[in-house]
């Protein structure tokens, strides 16, 4: 991402009677809109609910108004970053964005409602209606320390490890999520170590009695040696949470949504990079291990153990093509009531256009995001190609994906998108699709990109499940989008 600094200047810094200090800001950040239309969003042909819509194991997505097999909106991603330069050793740097995965709808809270105007009529056709107020969201707020040992900050910042599987910056431009800390992080640098140790308090509730608290800390371990061309480390996190403390609730079950109670979670990220000349790879490996309280059941402890790999390599074959293998696996839940075994990645992580990248519940749901959708529960193969100019960038890709569990008749299952356990009246297929996409994308110059993509999925029987002996027949879908994105 090529970044061109705006200089501006604040006062600000120590006041006096006779004097103020002024501190140079850099302002930078992305900004962008995209529209996107999905055919056969439900992946199923009958266009309208049916009786298992509802059903906890059931596959089914509710049917919208309007198109009942079209979905469409228009959205825009902003995020505002000012870095303040105190003095040679100290550097605030911030975040801002606004709505919800750091942007909104196109037309969502769109005019002001005059509540003095008794006769309405459409508020005068909304012609003198002026744009509500969005709230800003504060993504990061952090001072950055620099000493000759080490690197310090301290406040709200964000962090990314490996290929980004569970750890995201939101660095990418089209990244609408960020893993992010509240705490404090020490960089230091050995040679080729990098060593990260953090702390950081991951949720807050109504009480600031000690007893309450949610808190993550652990430290991060690379060995990164450029004139070798490798690079391997792990990162280690320990997140624990009271009893006491009522962030963390479940609803797995028909019950009542409850507090999961204590819990003390162990991740283990493993990663490695190797280049061999034209040819590059990597892998990450998220183990997850430990105690999520009463996710399962009330009063009973449930026990987390689940890993993923994922998998990526480049070959260049020339400075204008490039040829790619991606692969992963990544676990699901099977029907032990008295463990969990799936994996959620990072929800910036994507391998496809349609497939695992957008909640398509949410399309006739508006207190859901549409890109809430995490993968989970899957084997996937990827074939990738990439032609570049000075201008063009052409991709190419097909990716087959299946289930790691499914849905077995008369046994305890568990539905990976509500987050349900369910006893299943049949058994599923663990096929979830092929997918073909295209994208190009025009540098029109240094900050300024337009975008387009194309995507189709041959769905899978996996989606037409319905708990019942006559699943739904299954709907390919086709995508197509087009963005504008500019960097700054």
């Amino acid at each position: 991402m090529n970044l061109r600094p705006l200089k501006l200047t604040l006062i600000a810094g120590t006041f006096c009677a006779t004097q103020a200090h002024a501190l140079p800001i850099d302002w930078h950040g992305t900004f962008g809109v995209d529209t996107t239309m999905i055919s056969g969003y439900r992946l199923i042909k009958n266009e309208t609910d049916t009786a298992t819509v509802g059903n906890a194991g059931s596959q089914e997505v509710a049917s919208a108004d309007g198109s009942k097999q079209s979905a469409s909106w228009q959205s825009y991603l902003f995020r505002l970053n000012p870095e303040i330069l105190i003095n040679d050793s100290a550097t605030f740097k911030g975040e801002f964005s606004t709505g919800y995965g750091a942007g909104g709808s196109l037309g969502d809270a769109a005019q002001t409602r005059k509540e003095n105007n008794t006769n309405k009529v459409g508020d005068a056709l909304y012609y003198y209606n002026q744009a509500e107020g969005k709230n800003l969201t504060l993504t990061k707020a952090y001072l950055e320390i620099y000493s000759d040992t080490a690197t310090y900050q301290l406040g709200r910042h964000t962090y990314n490890w490996g290929l980004g599987a569970l750890y995201s910056d939101g660095g990418n431009a089209w990244d609408r999520f960020s893993y992010s800390r509240d705490g404090v992080t020490m960089k230091v640098k050995l040679g080729n170590f990098h060593v990260n140790p953090f702390w950081s308090k991951i949720a807050n509730t109504d009480s600031l009695a000690r007893g309450t608290y949610a808190k993550e800390y652990g430290v991060g371990l690379l060995y990164d040696n450029p004139e070798k061309d490798i690079a391997f480390g792990l990162n280690y996190t320990i997140k624990s949470s009271s009893s006491l403390n009522k962030t963390y609730q479940t609803n797995t079950t028909s019950g009542s949504t409850r507090d999961i109670g204590k819990a003390d979670v162990k991740v283990t990220d493993l990663y490695l990079k190797k280049i061999f000349g034209k040819f590059d790879f990597a892998v990450e490996v998220p183990l997850l291990n430990g105690d999520i309280g009463g996710a399962n059941a009330a009063g009973n402890p449930t026990k987390l153990s689940s890993k993923a790999v994922v998998f990526e390599s480049n070959y260049r074959h020339s400075d204008a093509v490039t040829f790619g293998f991606d692969a992963g696996n990544i676990d699901g839940n099977d029907s032990n009531a008295g463990q969990f075994d799936a994996a959620y990645l990072n929800p910036n992580f994507h391998v496809a256009n349609i497939l695992f990248r957008y909640n398509m519940a949410a399309v006739n749901d508006e207190s859901q995001s549409v890109y809430d959708s995490y993968m989970t529960n899957a084997l996937y193969l990827k074939l990738r190609a990439q032609y570049r100019t000075e201008k063009w960038i052409l991709d190419g890709a097909i990716i087959h994906a299946k289930a790691n569990e499914v849905a077995t008749a008369g046994a305890n299952s568990y539905n990976h998108t509500k987050h349900k356990y369910f006893t299943a009246a049949a058994t599923q297929d663990d096929t979830l699709g092929t997918e073909v996409d295209l994208a190009a994308t025009y540098k029109w110059n240094n900050e300024i990109s337009i975008g387009s993509k194309l995507g189709y999925l041959f769905t899978g029987e996996y989606y037409g499940f319905n708990d019942t002996a006559t699943p739904n027949e299954t709907k390919n879908a086709l995508l197509l989008q087009a963005n504008v994105g500019v960097t700054f």
